[in-house]
């Protein structure tokens, strides 16, 4: 598996969260909530565009029959290789991390 980045990883897990719900706007906004990081559109954007080219990323475009949008919204699915590389990296972390001991500071 390719390597992700953190910001690929936290898109992925993101749209994992928001299951059916997972747009641009709820990307960023469950981004920050996990995170505590405000990122701008664009900034979430490029991950999503990159880990949809690369196939970790269905998308399916729906039309909102709301007057204030307009326009149709395209909404974001994990693949099956989305999953798996979101297994991947959670079984890497969880043996790095494992045995992890923090050291007591004095004062």
């Amino acid at each position: 598996m390719k390597t992700l980045t953190k910001k690929e990883e936290q898109v992925l897990l993101a749209i994992n969260h928001l299951q059916d719900n997972a747009y641009l706007i709820t990307i960023r906004e469950q981004v920050k909530k996990y995170t505590g990081k405000y990122y701008s559109v664009g900034t979430i954007y490029a991950p999503l565009n990159r880990l949809h080219v690369n196939g970790y990323l269905e998308s399916r475009v729906k039309k909102v029959d709301t007057p204030q949008t307009g326009k149709p919204i395209k909404y974001y699915y994990l693949s099956k290789k989305g999953f798996m590389a979101l297994a991947e990296i959670k079984e890497q972390n969880e043996k790095m991390w494992n045995g992890f001991i923090m050291p007591v500071f004095e004062e």
